[in-house]
């Protein structure tokens, strides 16, 4: 642990000093502390300064992070990090630790997905809410200094004319100097900042929220059963995202450390995670579903 958490009286109570402490930055970290609420609706309140959250509601209870919304099976899904819904708005909120050189195309996905997710069949268009894609950005993604950069449909003729079709895609960067902060979106920046050295730290940020969000890091730290959770999910997520390399039709040099076929690669890759996630215990419809094969499909790489 860090010397700022072992100083912390809630970190010594945990009563260990060998472990590495997962941070917000985190994914698999920032989608459990959402599940809480408190702190989505801390978080939604503090990016949208005087906005107040009457009552969040998930998509699914219990509240769902990582949550998985497939089009169509023969389509590419899209794992959000965190979706949940105000009654009148949408919300999608993304940590984003690098930049994969992608995140407008991304983002243009999520807010399509999320509409189709929300309109179903025979609803009228009016059905749609406002939606909101927010990446969370360790980086400056356009390199102009701004702390938030917001993007909604205006008409270019005559850029007082917005489109009003409810959507906005924003990209915060933790790294920003332009642009006014609140205080409490300046401490979650600075909370984030610091990574493994800030657990511990957030009744000194002087932001209530930033001190919830401290408090709920340091409890899930805490949590063995999470924490061994999360070890199976790390290398479940490499494979994952391994599979999304090989149907865009990329050779991975990490799979083998060699360029190998699309085909070839897709197969070995899907085998992979059919029989990783058979040996966690995972039913058999739900890894068929992950990996966009039939049963009887996932049946026959399990007997091979």
């Amino acid at each position: 642990m860090t010397k700022k958490h072992e100083d912390y009286s809630r970190a010594r109570t945990f009563g260990r000093t060998d472990r590495r402490d997962i941070p917000l930055e985190n994914d698999a970290m920032f989608s459990t502390v959402m599940q809480y609420e408190d702190a989505c609706r801390g978080l939604i309140e503090t990016i949208f300064e005087g906005h107040r959250v009457r009552r969040l509601q998930y998509k699914d209870m219990p509240p769902a992070s990582q949550k998985n919304i497939i089009f169509d099976p023969a389509n590419k899904s899209i794992r959000l990090d965190v979706f949940f819904e105000d009654g009148d708005t949408v919300y999608d909120i993304e940590m984003q630790k690098v930049d994969t050189g992608n995140l407008p195309l991304r983002a243009r996905m999520y807010s399509s997905m999320m509409d189709a997710n929300m309109l179903d069949k025979g609803l009228e268009y009016e059905a749609l809410r406002r939606s909101y894609v927010i990446f969370v950005c360790m980086f400056d993604l356009f390199e102009r200094g701004r702390t938030k950069y917001t993007f909604k449909s205006i008409c270019e003729e005559d850029r007082d004319l917005p489109l009003g079709d409810g959507r906005c895609i924003m990209f915060l960067n933790t790294k920003g100097s332009v642009g006014d902060l609140s205080n409490d979106m300046d401490a979650f920046f600075d909370y984030l900042n610091g990574g493994v050295s800030s657990i511990g730290t957030g009744k000194e940020s002087g932001s209530e929220f930033v001190e919830m969000v401290d408090n709920y890091v340091l409890d899930i730290n805490g949590d063995e059963d999470w924490r061994q959770g999360y070890m199976k999910y790390e290398p479940l997520k490499y494979e994952l995202n391994l599979i999304e390399k090989y149907k865009e039709g990329e050779a991975s040099g990490e799979a083998k450390g060699i360029s190998i076929g699309r085909a070839e690669g897709e197969a070995k890759a899907t085998n992979r995670m059919v029989k990783s996630l058979k040996e966690q215990g995972v039913p058999i419809e739900v890894i068929a579903k992950a990996a966009s094969i039939s049963i009887e499909e996932t049946r026959s790489l399990l007997n091979s």
